[in-house]
Order: structure tokens, then sequence, then C-alpha cells
């Protein structure tokens, strides 16, 4: 009998592993989460072109995801975002910005279908 008691823990253990192994990937992959910018929140960059680098801590799909950039003025104006920048980047330039307070909208689809938004805000000189 204490053979079968055995058994059964052992098995029983291995039934739990594989679940938390089949439970694993989507705890990995919940959000995408921005770790790094450029513009960095609150920087002060030169006026005219803008290079915009988001940087996330998971493979994102940029053709699902956006960047809004809203001026001084509080007018939105959508950028257009390169769909052969690195799987974890959302990249985009803005023209011609003029000097004032900035705010970039960004929302990313991770490559599980989670929506991740958020904003920062920089200054142009």
């Amino acid at each position: 009998m204490r053979g079968n008691v055995s058994f059964r823990q052992r098995v029983s253990v291995v039934a739990v592993a594989i679940a938390l192994l089949l439970l694993l990937p989507h705890a990995a992959f919940a959000h995408a989460v921005l770790v790094k910018s450029s513009p960095a929140q609150g920087a002060t960059v030169q006026a005219g072109d803008v290079d915009i680098t988001l940087t996330y801590n998971s493979r994102i799909d940029a053709l699902h995801s956006s960047l809004h950039l809203i001026g001084p003025d509080g007018k939105a104006q959508t950028l257009a975002v390169d769909a052969h920048a690195g799987p974890n980047l959302l990249v985009a330039k803005a023209t011609a910005v003029a000097a004032g307070a900035y705010k970039l909208e960004w929302q990313v689809q991770a490559s599980d279908g989670h929506i991740s938004r958020g904003t920062l805000g920089f200054r142009v000189a």
C-alpha cells in the first residue's frame, strides 16, 4: 500500500508541475511595459525633427500600435510608426517640431494581444 501512496504522490507532483508550466507563458507575456524612451520623460530636445524610440520589455505588434503627439496648442498629430523596427521597439519621427511642451500618447499591442497605453511628456527648446 505504501508503494501506491508514493506513486500517487509522484503523479500528483508531476500533474501540478505540468499545470504550472502550461500557465507560465500566459504570465510571462501579460503586458508590454515601457522600459526606456527617447526622448525621455521630462527631457528637453532641440526644435526641428525629433526621433522617437520607445523600448518595451516584450515583443509588440507595431502594425497594431500607435503614437500621437499632442502639441502645446492641444492638437494631436498621429505619427507614422516604423513597421521594420526591432520586435520590442516603437519608432517614429516627428517633423518640424516647434518650441513648447509636448505629450506623447502611445498604445501598443503585445504579441499575446494585450493592449498597453501610456503617456510621456517632454519639452522642445
